[in-house]
């Protein structure tokens, strides 16, 4: 079985580091991934604490910034009941009160591209597209809705995320290296975070998924 990100990146993948290629191209089969580290800088903007405070009700966004906090992120890849790839992230930050950011990414056959539903309920959907640059993985979202059920409901332009994430591997340190910036047409910058971590191989029994029987939003991009 192609993993989620192997499938999505395509004929590309082989100009991924080695590193790379090895955590993000998890199967089902695999061991969960579990990345370890500190996130150097966690930011956010002050007009946008009424939607990071709420995002906190679902796992998705918080309002707490800081410097040199520690984080892991648990990546667990699936098969979902349609018979198609996927990918569970849990990610905790030991800010005060802790926190989690999580998603989960699901093959789109009809869209042609991974479709990731945020947070605890998957309330939050959006397409992301992956790309490399320089050795590293570059992920940016696209399409948004909002999941009512199996209703998808577009999100508008104005009230839509721009998000871009960067994960590659540094040789120097030899060590995971990864950025992230949500920003928004009104607002500007929403929250971001830089951060380095380390991958180790773990067997733990499946995680319960919430949004593992979910439908996915049709048509083309």
């Amino acid at each position: 079985m192609t993993s989620l990100f192997e499938r999505a990146v395509g004929s590309d993948w082989t100009e991924l580091h080695p590193q790379i290629r090895e955590r993000y191209g998890l199967s089902a089969d695999d061991s969960v991934a579990i990345g370890t580290g500190r996130m150097s800088q966690l930011t956010h903007n002050v007009l946008a604490l009424p939607v990071l405070w709420l995002g906190t009700t679902q796992n998705v966004l918080f309002p707490e910034s800081g410097t040199d906090i520690p984080f892991e992120i648990k990546s667990e890849a699936f098969i979902d009941t349609d018979g198609n790839e996927a990918l569970r992230l849990q990610r905790r930050f030991e800010t005060d009160p802790p926190r989690r950011f999580d998603d989960t990414m699901r093959w789109n056959p009809e869209r042609e591209c991974i479709t990731e539903f945020l947070g605890r309920d998957g309330r939050l959907v959006a397409d992301i597209h992956l790309s490399v640059a320089d050795g590293g993985l570059v992920i940016e979202i696209g399409e948004q809705w909002i999941r009512f059920g199996d209703r998808f409901i577009s999100v508008p332009t104005p009230l839509a995320a721009n998000a871009i994430l960067q994960d590659w591997y540094d040789e120097y340190a030899g060590r995971f290296r990864v950025a992230a910036s949500i920003t928004n047409p009104l607002a500007g910058h929403v929250f971001g975070y830089q951060g380095v971590f380390d991958n180790e191989w773990r067997d733990e029994p499946p995680t319960d998924e919430p949004v593992r029987h979910s439908s996915l939003p049709s048509g083309r991009q």
